[in-house]
């Protein structure tokens, strides 16, 4: 039987929502092992702790919040349990599904994650009548395209002095030289983009305004250094039929905000199989950017406010 519970209005966050034991790392280390395989750490420095895949099941979690898409309902015992997409698949092309049962205590997260099911198995019979859905980050597969007929019009003085940490360490104390050097690289990269399509690779911001006010945006690669490099990705927004670019990310960044929409495959971002490409002129850590979605480890909600991680436990 199915049975209508609400989600809780507060709790977008997967682990102030549920509990995760043993420990959130260790999940989503069975997790990594029961999917297609991918890199999931940082190449550049490995942690063991899969930043990539944190940030993706925690993006992904809030986006299915936002679209009323956790299925809820009621087990053989008549426990309550819920059950999500994580967006992921097997080897074989098996979707995988996190299952969550009810937490006893009404102190502590209202739900616990125990394990990650495909749909044959015994923990998702109580949803065998439940389409249970993947998220969705468009309307129209357009918008995933960059349209080589538009304008692209950067605000400098916003990336220049909002961003210099961002940039190679060559060009953080020389204003002048990394002005130059930005705005050829732009230019440069909107002529790549019109000519091949796939140069523009997509990554959803969630919006600073609440619930539903999310958007795809693209991102385009910056060559500063070397023209067969790329040093950074710039974020644009479509926006009253122009192209406008108000931010950079570092590739570590910007891969985590595009493996939310897809596993990645791309000339200069990064691959499933080698994870972000890395840049050896970065110099600074990773850290989040209020313009422009997900980035850090463990990430926030939106990165312009991370949620504090609620104390794990259960009754």
């Amino acid at each position: 039987m199915t049975v209508s519970l609400p989600a809780p209005s507060d709790q977008s966050d997967l682990l102030q929502f549920a509990w995760v034991p043993p420990d959130f790392i260790l999940k989503l280390g069975e997790l990594a092992e029961k999917a297609l395989d991918e890199e999931w750490d940082d190449p550049k420095s490995p942690t063991g702790r899969l930043p990539i895949l944190s940030s993706y099941l925690r993006f992904t979690f809030k986006r299915l919040v936002e679209e009323d898409k956790i299925a809820y309902s009621t087990d053989q015992q008549g426990k309550d349990v819920a059950c999500f997409n994580t967006g992921l698949f097997t080897a074989h092309y098996e979707p995988i599904y996190a299952c969550l049962e009810a937490n006893q205590n009404p102190d502590k997260q209202p739900w616990i994650l125990r394990e990650w099911a495909l749909p044959a198995d015994y923990k998702m019979r109580p949803f065998a009548n439940v389409d249970v859905k993947a998220a969705r980050y468009f309307d129209r597969p357009d918008e995933l395209i960059y349209d080589p007929d538009l304008e692209l019009v950067a605000n400098l003085d916003h990336i220049l002095d909002d961003n210099a940490e961002r940039f190679p360490a060559e060009l953080q104390s020389n204003a002048h030289h990394r002005r130059l050097l930005l705005d050829a690289a732009i230019r440069e990269a909107g002529k790549r983009a019109q000519m091949n399509w796939k140069t523009a690779v997509p990554q959803y911001y969630f919006g600073a305004t609440g619930r539903g006010s999310g958007r795809i945006q693209l991102l385009l690669p910056l060559c500063l250094m070397d023209a067969d490099h790329t040093d950074l990705a710039l974020v644009v927004d479509k926006v009253e039929n122009k192209y406008r670019a108000y931010t950079v990310l570092t590739l570590a960044m910007a891969y985590k905000n595009a493996r939310l929409i897809s596993r990645q495959d791309s000339d200069w971002l990064g691959s499933a199989d080698d994870g972000p490409a890395t840049t050896p002129t970065a110099s600074v850590e990773e850290v989040g950017d209020s313009d422009a979605g997900t980035s850090s480890d463990p990430p926030g909600l939106t990165t312009a406010e991370s949620p504090a991680v609620g104390a794990n436990g259960e009754g």
